[in-house]
């Protein structure tokens, strides 16, 4: 009872019921709750992945400013017209900029600030293009193409990566497991110096393997 009355005022306090749930789950089913909060964690992580501007969110920009200038819109105007198609992408300084009549050097900047990835080739592009008024269609789609590419390669390493990350920790935990089973059932004698010092190394030359792994997986990020 009392657990349900904690748990009505958390949900009355704004506590996201997901985060609710867990901690009745461990308070309740220990390993049921453990299990489930690695599983929370894990979605909010891609979750907020997912939030952060990238290559792609570029590329549909940069596609949208070609189209816009393809049909004759003026820089500004194309700006403007093409931030409203990648909304996770904080443009709105530089279309406030745009939208007022500032000069391209100001806007320039501000765009720049906005883009992670090709921010500084983008700003650039975008303030010859309303500097010299001329046609710049191809040059916002070469860039587009550019920045698609850039998310291509992102998820190819971020898919090795991964796989590297998963056949390490399986490739040290086995031997673990195995030692703890057989430690467990007694068929591996624990107090045997000779089996105590296999043990050791054998642990030692695991972590660094770990390590390793590590240290490379930093390197290609």
């Amino acid at each position: 009872m009392l657990k349900a009355v904690l748990a009505a005022l958390a949900l009355a306090a704004g506590t996201p019921a997901a985060l609710v749930a867990i901690v009745w789950l461990i308070t309740t089913i220990p390993l049921l709750g453990v299990a489930g909060a690695g599983m929370w964690l894990v979605v909010a992580r891609r979750r907020r992945r997912a939030l952060v501007p990238g290559p792609d969110d570029e590329a549909v920009l940069l596609h949208g400013l070609a189209s816009e200038m393809a049909s004759g819109a003026a820089p500004r105007a194309a700006l403007v017209a093409a931030a409203r198609r990648v909304p996770v992408l904080d443009l709105s300084r530089a279309v406030r900029l745009a939208s007022v009549g500032m000069p391209a050097e100001r806007v320039a900047p501000a765009l720049q600030a906005a883009l992670p990835v090709n921010g500084r080739l983008v700003a650039g592009a975008w303030l010859l293009a309303a500097r010299s008024g001329g046609p710049a269609t191809g040059m916002f789609h070469a860039l587009a193409l550019r920045s698609a590419e850039e998310g291509e390669l992102r998820r190819e390493r971020r898919a090795l990566t991964s796989q590297a990350r998963a056949s390490a920790w399986v490739v040290a935990g086995l031997p673990l497991v195995l030692v703890a089973a057989m430690a467990a059932t007694g068929r591996l004698d624990l107090a045997d110096p000779a089996v105590a010092g296999v043990l050791g190394v054998g642990t030692a030359l695991q972590v660094a393997g770990v390590a390793v792994v590590v240290m490379m997986l930093r390197t290609a990020r």
